[in-house]
């Protein structure tokens, strides 16, 4: 069974009475992020990391990490040291964020040079970025197979994340979780109604060609995959040439 939501502490977090955050503000936020990041083309991963950034008190640097295929990237980032502490975690193959993606929880350690679970990342993370805190969190994202994503949020204090800041952390990665897998399925219909449309024009133009010349279904594919190669073009634009003209010109290959 996941451990999520429960937080794992590689450390002790210091507790804060909930009352020193600013509920209307954090719904504010929150509402900012869900304008700024319904535009897929505004390139939302940045404004979630921005919020972590401006929202988490304690934070200095974000990140958003990417499991797709077995291999670790980042997607997005607030600044350069977020970037490398996370390459740093991919390199050795174990930190926090990867833990986090990998184990479906959230981690949270005050002084990760001196921390024995990421021993060989903390030392190197601290000599070399100046990271003394970090809080990673899976994204639920739903109905993604194949991606899995977390947000991980970087400080040079130590103890920087006491327990309103975890649990403003988890208000943030629920909410942009919400809104990112809305923007996937978005871009998964958009794609099959994309891959419909070229299906639809390359059976119109096997059609024609299949009527005009007498081809069999093979040939007629054949043909317009020739026409694609000669002409480096994709084959549902030239499909779609031939439903608008009627005809299709095979160019020879320039030697």
């Amino acid at each position: 069974m996941s451990e999520s939501p429960q937080t794992a502490h590689a450390g002790p977090v210091p507790s804060s009475p909930l009352g020193e955050y600013d509920l209307v503000a954090v719904a504010e936020a929150m509402r900012l992020l869900s304008e700024r990041m319904s535009d897929p083309l505004d390139r939302p991963l940045n404004h979630l990391v921005a919020a972590a950034v401006e929202t988490v008190e304690g934070a200095r640097w974000a990140s958003v990490s990417v499991l797709r295929t077995e291999r670790f990237s980042t997607a997005a980032a607030s600044a350069e040291q977020a970037v490398r502490a996370d390459a740093l975690q991919y390199e050795i193959g174990s930190g926090p964020c990867v833990d986090a993606v990998l184990d479906d929880s959230v981690y949270v350690s005050g002084d990760v040079g001196s921390q024995d679970r990421w021993s060989e990342w903390g030392l190197r993370a601290h000599a070399e970025l100046g990271i003394s805190s970090v809080l990673s969190q899976r994204l639920h994202l739903h109905e993604e197979a194949g991606v899995v994503a977390g947000l991980n949020i970087y400080s040079d204090a130590k103890d920087a994340f006491d327990r309103s800041a975890v649990g403003v952390g988890l208000v943030l990665a629920t909410h942009g979780a919400v809104v990112l897998s809305q923007m996937f399925a978005s871009n998964r219909a958009g794609n099959l109604t994309k891959a419909l449309q070229s299906n639809r024009e390359i059976g119109v133009a096997m059609g024609i060609l299949m009527q005009r010349h007498r081809f069999t279904r093979q040939e007629a594919f054949d043909v317009l995959r020739v026409a694609s190669q000669n002409s480096n073009r994709k084959l549902s634009d030239v499909a779609a040439d031939v439903a608008d003209t009627g005809t299709l010109t095979i160019a020879r290959p320039e030697h």
